[in-house]
């Protein structure tokens, strides 16, 4: 799988930087909340890691995630889950995994004491550690301005403004897209909108229908969520729960890294150790991803993963992994997936490849 990796850096190099007036990341928000769940139907066909291709077959899955992180001046949470379901030739099979995280900052600072809760599961037998601890930084959602310069590239490109908003129409209108919650009515928020860049003096006369209709389908899109920031974190905890019957105090380690490099793509880098306090066993996932929006109904995603798993007393098993989607946008918060995967896992004799069409919803 030494390729795959040389695959992710070449998807990273090759794809173009634009350089803005403002950064993204100059945006900033007194409270940050991201909330994004999806359901999604998927169809399977699967080349098998054995070169007789015993276990080549069609199955059937269905996955569902869910998504909220929360973050003001003094206190922040983020809660995650997800899990699938899949039927392959009579056999069923379910995973998931889920994770809460509560944090509590020092006035003023990034700097941070977490309490964290960790569970994974195949079947109905979980896993669960909770964890302890201290960190510093913060991720911020920066989807607000990244959807006033989308609203600006789309007039500019119609050809409805003589010039680029200004920076400080670009903002304005992004502190008011993150104040939707705040509106009573969509509509509301959108004259606000269109209000602000008829009084920027970069357009003649009103704006008119269609113009008011981008504006709007730009400010209820889904799936675009932008981040900036970055945050590193340790701490100690408890297995309370393991199939295996161990339960053992916990070292965590966990370093994140999120990098809007434009309006349409999004870097995001997370790693984390979990181990025994003789490092005796432990686990240890790192995943990369970046997405690439294409077109207005088109987005190209790469997602690579690597971990390793040493059991007490046991071996490493080393799996890595990478997908490449192609998803297509065909109305508000439905879409068709079209998706490649690598797997591969110690003791397989060849890399299991994975083709599969899936349809879905993100709320």
């Amino acid at each position: 799988m030494r390729n795959v990796g040389m695959v992710v850096v070449l998807l990273v190099l090759v794809v173009p930087s634009w350089a803005f007036a403002i950064s993204l990341c100059q945006y900033t928000q007194p409270i940050t909340t991201v909330t994004t769940s999806s359901l999604q139907l998927s169809g399977r066909y699967l080349d098998d890691e054995y070169l007789d291709d015993r276990g080549n077959v069609l199955s059937l899955t269905l996955a569902g995630s869910f998504l909220r992180y929360y973050d003001a001046p003094d206190f922040g949470y983020g809660v995650k889950a997800s899990v699938s379901h899949s039927t392959t030739e009579g056999a069923r099979t379910l995973v998931g995994a889920a994770s809460a995280d509560f944090r509590f900052y020092a006035p003023e600072t990034a700097l941070f004491a977490f309490g964290r809760v960790n569970s994974n599961w195949v079947g109905l037998t979980p896993t669960v550690a909770v964890v302890l601890g201290i960190g510093y930084g913060r991720l911020q959602d920066v989807t607000p301005l990244a959807k006033a310069m989308r609203i600006n590239d789309k007039l500019l490109q119609d050809k409805v403004l003589t010039a680029a908003l200004p920076d400080n129409v670009l903002l304005a209108i992004a502190q008011e897209i993150g104040k939707r919650q705040e509106y009573p009515r969509l509509e509301d928020l959108v004259i606000k909108v269109v209000g602000l860049i008829e009084a920027s003096g970069v357009v003649t006369g009103k704006l008119g229908a269609e113009a008011v209709l981008a504006i709007r389908q730009i400010i209820t899109a889904v799936g675009d969520t932008r981040l900036c920031g970055f945050s590193l974190s340790t701490g100690v905890g408890y297995k309370v729960l393991d199939p295996a019957g161990q339960q053992d105090l916990v070292l965590f380690e966990a370093a994140e890294y999120a990098m809007p490099w434009s309006v349409d793509t999004q870097l995001h880098l997370r790693g984390d150790v979990t181990s025994t306090l003789n490092f005796s066993s432990y686990v240890m996932q790192v995943t990369a991803s970046l997405v690439h929006k294409l077109t207005s109904t088109a987005t190209l995603s790469g997602n690579f993963s690597f971990s390793r798993a040493l059991p007490a007393g046991g071996t490493p098993v080393d799996s890595q992994a990478l997908d490449v989607a192609l998803s297509f946008a065909l109305f508000e918060g439905w879409t068709v997936n079209v998706t490649l995967g690598i797997r591969n896992l110690t003791g397989y004799e060849e890399p299991r490849v994975e083709l599969s069409v899936a349809a879905g919803i993100t709320f």
